[in-house]
């Protein structure tokens, strides 16, 4: 493809959009195989996927979309029914358009050529239950008769189109479809000041008898622009003498008929309106009257000019904006915020009226800025969740499993960042669950389970974070078997005491693998480590549960953006920590009177109720002693209260956060760091398990 980066970029983009929802579409067929509004879906995708690879050049590509468009039209005209045969072939259409279209991807015409016989095939025969009969031929290919063809069937088709541009080639592709009979109603034209030549100002009604159906009509519209509007319905026999409002043409080469005296001339000449205006027809060439327009109240000329400027103009409600420009702005507005926090602590410490009140309605402004900016990077989850259908789909097939793959809460926002490296980590845990979670149908029915195993991928917002969850209703894992293969390996040793949690942690470890032989899908003990590793990069957890003989549980947690949080500071030692605003319920005072006091088990009493608490002193090791008055930082998470007692809370701020780097790597109950206003930096606490590491010791 001969094409310049930018042209290529946007191509590119388009027709990946354009394929996802083709896979999309197809495995939803698949499941509802004589769903017609579908299978239209599927022609128009293949369909605009043959025109924009027509005007790139992309000969290859159009030649078998060309053929795919052919099939569902048979589909589509009754010929042929979905089945299992026309399915895999479509999914491997879709497939060699990715491969074609890819830069740098090899023609591969052998793999073309087997593939367009295989369609050609299809279009010489047909499927259809108790039929003998052949599907009609496509273009350039010899075939049996063809069943016989629909009656002609009129339509009216309301075609109102907002731009000049196409009109004229619209209508001559409906005058080719059989007897076409057009009204142009010019009512709402603009005075001539006001006329746009680019603006269409009539809006058209066409007569059309026809055999080809009325997805053949609909074809003709697949490319209008969404501003303009387009309807088709049935006419009735019996309607026919009616479905004209005006009076017949007059021969083609006569003059048209005049319904309107011209109008006089004098003072009042501005108010007067011809009923009808001549319309062509591009039948005939003869001119149709268009039906005469009820009278309204006069308007003034320089009125009616106001009225029609103060129409509404079509908005755009969506633009491509590139990623790298999207990453630049959060950038920026990381760089706004800690501009903005040292501003705020300038004028705290100057303690000057005005100077404080612009640095109030500067926070105020870039925080809201903050939460635009990262809201455009939000995305919905789902439309990662929606490429693993296909893949769920393609392993079940291939190792002869019935699986179902039920995904939730697709609807649920995530940082596109997020997003982008989150699809490597679920494609492995899916493949683990298809190949040592789901168990063959002969095995589960042995079992008292259905044949079809069940996939549940689902998302939802918990606080500060989104967890994921991965379930399926298979073997489930033996913790027995695992700790027995991580001694095997020497990856433990074999006294080590370890809970059911800690055990199923260890099939993260590098080189661990139960599978007993090895495949394509999995074996050689990669993959689960990726995908820990994975998810440690962008900040996340990831727990197992489960139940031998039920199946198992994955949980992902991660952080809903890895930009800029809001963030409680507090100081402890002389240095400064962040706690995310998300977490935290109170904060309280720490005496003698609430707090107590059992070896290195702390707990706080709040209002009838024990919290345990943890002194980041201690945990950090920080030097000096402590004030006589602490304050308590009351968190929540997951159901469970924790405190963390600290000598000051300074207050809330925005938080730019920053990675510790390679060189400090991962830490252990610290998440990462920001910049303060006076340049200093906080380290960023990673509550959870900080929490959960003090248990670990205290235990």
């Amino acid at each position: 493809m001969a094409l310049e980066n930018g042209m290529r970029d946007l191509f590119m983009e388009e027709v990946g959009e354009t394929l996802a929802e083709l896979d999309t579409a197809l495995l939803e067929l698949e499941k509802a195989p004589h769903d017609a509004e579908l299978i239209n879906r599927i022609f128009r995708g293949v369909h605009t996927l043959k025109g924009a690879c027509d005007m790139f050049g992309v000969d290859d590509a159009v030649a078998l979309a060309h053929a795919v468009e052919s099939v569902f039209d048979h589909v589509r005209g009754g010929w042929r029914d979905v089945d299992k045969a026309l399915m895999d072939l479509a999914f491997s259409a879709r497939d060699r358009f990715a491969a074609m279209l890819a830069e740098g991807a090899d023609p591969a015409a052998e793999k073309d050529e087997a593939l367009l016989q295989a369609f050609r095939d299809l279009l010489r025969t047909t499927n259809l239950t108790g039929s003998q009969t052949a599907a009609p031929a496509a273009p350039g290919v010899v075939a049996p008769e063809a069943p016989t063809a629909p009656a002609a069937a009129t339509f009216r088709i309301r075609f109102a189109p907002r731009r000049t541009e196409g009109v004229l080639a619209i209508l001559d592709e409906l005058r080719g479809l059989g007897e076409c009979r057009v009204e142009a109603d010019l009512a709402e034209a603009p005075l001539l000041p006001d006329f746009d030549p680019a603006v269409c100002p009539a809006r058209f009604t066409v007569l059309v008898t026809t055999d080809k159906g009325e997805n053949a009509l609909r074809d003709v519209f697949l490319f209008l622009d969404d501003s303009s509007e387009a309807t088709i319905e049935a006419v009735e026999e019996w309607e026919l003498s009616d479905a004209w409002q005006a009076p017949a043409a007059t021969a083609a080469g006569d003059a048209p008929e005049v319904l309107a005296e011209p109008a006089p001339d004098g003072p009042g000449a501005s108010q007067a309106a011809p009923t009808a205006a001549p319309a062509v027809s591009r039948e005939s060439g003869a001119s149709i009257p268009v039906a005469p327009v009820p009278p309204e109240e006069p308007v003034a000329p320089e009125a009616a000019k106001a009225v029609r400027k103060a129409a509404p103009k079509e908005a755009v409600h969506s633009l491509r904006v590139d990623a790298v420009k999207l990453d630049e702005l959060v950038n920026l507005v990381g760089e706004l915020v800690i501009a903005q926090a040292r501003l705020s602590q300038l004028a705290g410490d100057i303690r000057h009226p005005a100077l404080t009140g612009v640095a109030e309605e500067i926070e105020r402004l870039s925080n809201e800025l903050r939460d635009n900016t990262l809201g455009i990077r939000m995305l919905p989850i789902g439309t990662t969740f929606s490429r693993f259908r296909r893949l769920v789909r393609d392993l079940s097939s291939d190792m002869q499993k019935q699986i179902e793959l039920v995904t939730e809460g697709g609807e649920t926002e995530l940082d596109k960042t997020v997003i982008e490296q989150l699809g490597d980590p679920l494609v492995h845990l899916l493949r683990n669950s298809i190949d040592h979670g789901i168990e063959p149908p002969r095995e589960r029915m042995e079992c008292g389970k259905p044949p079809v195993g069940k996939i549940t991928l689902s998302a939802e917002h918990a606080g500060g974070e989104v967890l994921i969850h991965i379930i399926d209703d298979g073997r489930g894992m033996n913790p027995e078997k695992i700790r027995a293969k991580a001694v095997e390996k020497g990856l433990i040793p074999s006294d080590a005491r370890m809970t059911d949690a800690e055990i199923f942690n260890l099939i993260f470890l590098p080189g661990f693998s139960t599978a007993e032989k090895v495949t394509n899908v999995s074996g050689r003990g990669v993959g689960m480590d990726v995908v820990k590793r994975g998810i440690d990069s962008l900040r996340g957890k990831i727990d197992i549960q489960s139940d031998p003989g039920a199946g198992s549980r994955i949980i992902i947690k991660l952080p809903l953006t890895l930009a800029i949080i809001d963030g409680l500071q507090v100081r402890s030692g002389g240095e400064h920590y962040i706690i995310p605003l998300s977490l935290v319920e109170e904060c309280v005072e720490l005496s003698r009177q609430t707090a107590s006091l059992s070896g290195r088990n702390r707990t706080i009493h709040l209002r009838g109720e024990i919290v345990p608490y943890i002194r980041l002193r201690e945990v950090f090791g920080l030097p000096g002693d402590a004030p006589a008055i602490e304050q308590v930082v009351v968190t929540r998470h997951e159901g469970e209260r924790a405190g963390l007692a600290v000598d000051e809370v300074v207050g809330q701020q925005q938080t730019v956060i920053k990675s510790l780097g390679n060189y400090i790597g991962s830490v252990e109950g610290i998440s990462g760091a920001t910049i303060n206003g006076d340049g200093s930096m906080s380290l960023i606490l990673d509550v959870p398990t900080l929490v959960a590491s003090v248990k670990r010791q205290a235990a």
